[in-house]
């Protein structure tokens, strides 16, 4: 080969392998780019994706929201269009009653939006710790199936809890001991706002409030609202157990709050020597939930109100409240 035709052919390799680096150059980049272009998609969808989500949810939750406080209406003008203010009762059902004539209202219903749950029960067919008695206190926890010892130690506990003062009882606690604790605060010295709040008293521990497999839940007995004056009509039955009823006494009770016998009018001597004193309720809990059609999402209102006549009807003032979200399986 002549010397002129082998530099052209050097020359052209030359320019093959100069094209061939710059092609794999470029082809990388395309790579580089369609990686970044996927990244900033797959971002973008799945901010689009939260977006949805975040305004189906919120739709949900104010449907909701909306369905439970319609409920929650719906029970007051109830409450408030109480045809015999002497009387109210608990029927067969467990759905409180007004009177004899007017249906109740408790329970699920079905609306074009979702559906509302309405449960009202009464606070004072309840057991108010802040003016329950040391005997009432110890029988409360023993009915919980406390021992003496433990029963005795938790009723000086709430006694020094809820007085103003800060001596301490035999087996009670005061600064000293809640402030030693891992994490520190005060004895309250005054009156409980909410039956939860007995979780901060020394000794007590939740399956006493909420119940377990050996123990009678004391949280459905209690109360921080009711004036203590049960209401023959509405106590439950395992109020009048731990009130000393024997099933006997507790079936002719409940055998008595029908439609047609509309509860007691009166109390009976040896149910009032027991602690019945009532037959009529004051201070009522309303608890209401709404739910979205198809939603998962419940929206919950509580509320404890007071009910007192007025004129031609009643008046009605808050003195709980409580909203929140939760999430339901069904």
């Amino acid at each position: 080969m002549n010397p002129a035709a082998k530099g052209r052919e050097q020359r052209a390799g030359n320019a093959r392998g100069k094209f061939s680096g710059e092609e794999g150059f470029a082809l990388m980049m395309v790579l580089w780019v369609l990686v970044l272009l996927s990244i900033v998609a797959l971002n973008h969808m799945n901010a689009t994706r939260w977006n949805t989500a975040s305004t189906r949810n919120l739709k949900e939750e104010t449907i909701g929201y909306y369905l439970a406080l319609s409920g929650y209406n719906e029970a007051v003008h109830f409450l408030m269009s109480d045809r015999d203010p002497g009387l109210d009762y608990v029927d067969a059902s467990g759905n409180f009653r007004v009177d004899t004539d007017s249906p109740p209202i408790a329970g699920k219903k079905l609306e074009d939006a979702g559906e509302v749950d309405i449960r009202i029960t009464d606070e004072d067919s309840k057991i108010n710790i802040n003016n329950a008695s040391s005997e009432g206190l110890k029988a409360l926890f023993t009915y919980a199936g406390l021992d003496d010892e433990k029963a005795a130690g938790l009723v000086d506990a709430v006694l020094d809890w809820r007085d103003p003062d800060s001596e301490r009882r035999l087996n009670g606690a005061e600064d000293e001991y809640y402030e030693g604790l891992p994490d520190p605060y005060k004895a309250k010295n005054a009156f409980f706002d909410l039956p939860e709040e007995l979780l901060l008293v020394k000794g007590m521990k939740p399956e006493y409030l909420y119940g377990s497999k050996d123990i009678h839940p004391i949280l459905p007995l209690i109360t921080t609202f009711g004036t203590g004056n049960v209401n023959i009509n509405t106590a439950s039955p395992e109020l009048m157990t731990y009130m000393g009823l024997n099933s006997f006494e507790v079936e002719a009770l409940l055998k008595q709050r029908s439609p047609e016998a509309g509860g007691f009018r009166a109390i009976p001597p040896q149910f009032a020597d027991r602690g019945f004193k009532s037959m009529a309720s004051a201070n009522l809990r309303i608890e209401v939930s709404g739910r979205a059609k198809n939603s998962t999402l419940l929206s919950k209102i509580v509320a404890v109100v007071n009910r007192q006549p007025a004129g031609r009807g009643f008046r009605v003032r808050t003195l709980y409240w409580k909203e929140y979200e939760e999430s339901s399986g069904s």
